[in-house]
Order: structure tokens, then C-alpha cells, then sequence
């Protein structure tokens, strides 16, 4: 059965609350087997979930490469329409004043799918970066309290933090 990385984060604080007290203590014995195939599952759903973020970028640019591809296209047949109504003499006003037309409306169309592809990227990516850093987050609060021997039902709330932990050197 696959897990997303939630649920997984979910199995190993039930295996940490389900851990026996050590007498004399506040540490607690854990089952080794349970979280070392827990984290082997992490390491196993996180590619997934990183590419899921590259698909939605190769998505985006696949989007863009088409939209510009129908705009040339467009712009190509104006033109190509443009040239036809230049040979004939008695219609060449109006053959200019379409064919600038139809290469304004294209250009318009392109501008406006290529902004709407760009801004739902963007949407997407800032999701999937939003939970990303989440889950990253809530992975290192995970290992600070299985390091430090607490137990995680007995730990006092701490507010979020909003900047990223320093590394220790």
C-alpha cells in the first residue's frame, strides 16, 4: 500500500505515543524495526512527491511551447492571408487592415494563455513548495523530540517557527 508522507509522519508519532516508559525516566523503549520501516517508506514517498513538482514544471513548459506554437501558427495564416488579399488590387485596403488585425488578435491570445499558464504554475509549484516545507518541518520537529528522548504526547505545543532552523556546524 503506498503512503503519502503524512501518513507516514503519522505511523511513526503513533509508534513514538504507543512506546513503553522507562522506569526512573522520562525516556521511552521504542520499536526500532517499526520506525527504521517507517523512515525507509519516507525515503521511498518523498522522490515521488519531488517528482510530482517536475512533472507539474514539464507540464508548464509543455503548455507554454504549444501556446506559442498555435500563436505562430496563427500568425502564419494572417500573414498568409494578408499576402492573398495584397495581390488582389481592388480589395488591398482592406486586406491590410485585416491582416493586422488577425496578428493583433493572435498576439492577444498568445499573451493571454501564456500569463494564464504562468499564473497556474505558479499557483501549483507555491503549493507544492508549501507542503513540501511542511512536511520538512514536521520532520525535523519528529526527529529534535525522538533525539531528545521526549515523548511527543507529553511535549508542550511550540509555535511554528517562520524562518528555517540553522544548521549545527
Amino acid at each position: 500500500m503506498e503512503y503519502s508522507l503524512l501518513d507516514l509522519i503519522s505511523m511513526l508519532d503513533e509508534v513514538v505515543r504507543k512506546a513503553a516508559p522507562f522506569p526512573l525516566g522520562k525516556k521511552s523503549l521504542v520499536d526500532v524495526s517499526e520506525i527504521d520501516e517507517i523512515a525507509t517508506e519516507m525515503r521511498l514517498v518523498l522522490p515521488r512527491e519531488i517528482q510530482q513538482a517536475q512533472n507539474i514544471v514539464a507540464d508548464k513548459n509543455r503548455i507554454i511551447s504549444d501556446a506559442k506554437k498555435e500563436a505562430e501558427e496563427i500568425i502564419r495564416k494572417a500573414e498568409q492571408q494578408r499576402k492573398e488579399l495584397i495581390d488582389e488590387n481592388s480589395i488591398l485596403q482592406e486586406a491590410r487592415r485585416r491582416a493586422t488585425e488577425e496578428i493583433s488578435s493572435a498576439q492577444q491570445r498568445s499573451n493571454v494563455i501564456r500569463n494564464y499558464t504562468q499564473d497556474f504554475t505558479d499557483k501549483m509549484l507555491a503549493r507544492v513548495e508549501e507542503l513540501m516545507v511542511k512536511d520538512v518541518n514536521d520532520i525535523r520537529i519528529a526527529r529534535k523530540t525522538l533525539a531528545s528522548g521526549g515523548d511527543l504526547q507529553q511535549k508542550q505545543p511550540q509555535p511554528q517557527q517562520t524562518a528555517a532552523p540553522q544548521q549545527k556546524k
